[in-house]
């Protein structure tokens, strides 16, 4: 491992909070949020790392990393709290597949021209946005990381999963699963990571944006997200765009944020009772 140089790491640790009763009605974003390369048969969509079964699908902090139903759900809630669920839609035209050609080390990443679909949309329903709450309590539950870590692998020139919901301070490990260098930038910090050496292991920092867009300088095309929440109060919306938060600490124009890597942010506030439910619907458009 190489480090080629650390910029300016921004914000303080945030510790002891945790994913409080999200889920995601019905699966992550599935086949259609990978990226695939003409001509590259280990590519295909639903091919992932063979070390630890990572697959190109939405992860969070509530589950084993990622999983394939749905993607942030484990989290026991606490019934007497108050309950905020609803749908994320889109209206408009979906934006189209960012186009990807291969330019190096076509043995590996594959051959020919691909694309990545970076926002997904299934019956006018939004997948991957992130609904926090800027809810805070001393008395409230902890961050608990996935088993297997935070983790980002790297494969056949992309890497996986697209989006991690991690929380400020906490440990991300990057693995090499190729036998070509990869470069690992997220802005924050910047590694050449060489074939068959040790993962790399970084702290996960806010610093000002809560998305923070990692590429590889190496391979332009590849490209994930790392959600940074500073709320144990959050979701990440299933294929149906659907999301669900639970136990809830009671309180009036609690401010919230319903985010997308590449469509951008909403806020919002909401009251909230003890044991009560609301339902809220947020909208994102294109042209």
């Amino acid at each position: 491992m190489m480090r080629i140089g650390v910029l300016k790491r921004f914000g303080a640790m945030l510790v002891g909070v945790a994913v409080v009763g999200c889920s995601g009605g019905g699966e992550p974003s599935g086949e259609s949020d990978q990226t695939t390369v003409i001509g590259d048969p280990s590519a295909s969509q639903g091919d992932v790392p063979e070390e630890g079964d990572v697959s190109d699908e939405i992860a969070s902090a509530a589950g084993d990393s990622v999983s394939a139903d749905p993607p942030a759900n484990s989290a026991v809630a606490d019934v007497s709290g108050g309950v905020l669920a609803g749908v994320v839609r889109f209206e408009g035209d979906v934006p189209p597949p960012r186009r990807i050609q291969v330019t190096k080390d076509e043995a590996v990443c594959g051959i020919g021209a691909g694309e990545a679909q970076d926002v997904v949309v299934n019956d006018g329903l939004l997948a991957g946005a992130v609904v926090e709450l800027t809810v805070r309590s001393k008395n409230g539950p902890e961050f608990t990381a996935p088993a297997a870590g935070f983790v980002i692998r790297q494969k056949n020139c992309r890497f996986s999963p697209r989006l991690i919901v991690a929380y400020d301070g906490a440990e991300l490990t990057i693995y090499n699963d190729d036998p070509v260098a990869h470069n690992v930038n997220s802005g924050l910090w910047n590694y050449v990571q060489s074939p068959g050496k040790e993962p790399l292991k970084e702290t996960i920092r806010y610093g000002g944006q809560s998305f923070v867009r990692v590429t590889c300088n190496i391979h332009s095309w590849m490209e994930t997200w790392v959600y940074v929440a500073r709320s144990p109060y959050y979701c990440v919306t299933g294929k149906d765009g659907s999301f669900r938060i639970e136990g809830i600490p009671a309180g009036t124009r609690i401010r919230g944020t319903v985010s997308h890597s590449t469509l951008g942010k909403q806020r919002f506030t909401i009251d909230v009772q003890p044991g009560a439910a609301q339902e809220k619907q947020f909208v994102f458009a294109g042209n």
